[in-house]
Formats: C-alpha cells, sequence, structure tokens
C-alpha cells in the first residue's frame, strides 16, 4: 500500500473522507503493520455502522477522525480519552471551532464506544 495520501479539501462525502483517512492513517505515520490495517478497517468499519461522522461538516469529520484513530494508536486508555474529549467538546472548553459541537460529542462519543468493544 502506498504511503502518499492527500487528504480531501472539501469532499462532496465527508463521512467516506473521514472513514477513508482512518484507514490510511496508520500508513499515514509510518505505522502500518497487516495486523494494525486490518485492525484499523475493522474500526473503519464499525464507525460506519454506528455511523458516527454523520452529518458533519468535513472540518468536523476530519478533526474527528484524526482524533480517534490517533487516540486508538497512542493513548494507554483511548476509550477513557475520547469520552474526555466528548466531555470538554460538550463544555465548550477544547478551545476548538466546531461547525456543529453536538455532533462532534457524539462522534467522540461513538469513537469511544466502538473502541470498547
Amino acid at each position: 500500500m502506498s504511503t502518499t495520501y492527500t487528504v480531501p479539501d472539501n469532499p462532496a462525502d465527508p463521512e467516506a473522507a473521514a472513514l477513508e483517512l482512518i484507514v490510511r492513517m496508520p500508513d499515514i505515520v509510518g505505522r502500518s503493520t497487516p495486523h494494525l490495517r486490518e485492525v484499523v478497517r475493522e474500526l473503519s468499519m464499525l464507525l460506519e455502522i454506528e455511523r458516527a461522522f454523520e452529518g458533519l461538516s468535513w472540518h468536523d469529520a476530519k478533526h474527528a477522525a484524526v482524533a480517534i484513530i490517533a487516540d486508538a494508536m497512542s493513548q494507554d486508555d483511548p476509550v477513557a480519552f475520547l469520552r474526555y474529549r466528548a466531555v470538554l467538546a460538550a463544555a465548550g472548553e477544547d478551545r476548538m471551532a466546531w461547525d456543529d459541537r453536538d455532533a462532534m460529542v457524539r462522534a467522540f462519543e461513538v469513537g469511544a464506544k466502538v473502541l470498547s468493544l
């Protein structure tokens, strides 16, 4: 699999683009292995089933996708970390300008739910 991937500027389907970004992230950061690629595909599939990025703008979907996969790959307890992100976003204390704060909270909560499975 090629490590070259250009994140789109404004995709027609932000949900699909966010899921693609998740699948490609291990290659982007140079941590890809056959096992990790399979795990990330499964994660993406579960996020799609749960509609984690439904209704999000590309700005929000892109940030949610990167947060979910980055936390999954780097945090000791990614579930707790994503739940904390949701709490901060809900309170407006995350210092982010979301297009739809409530949808971001939901995306983080869905991400935590999926990672807890």
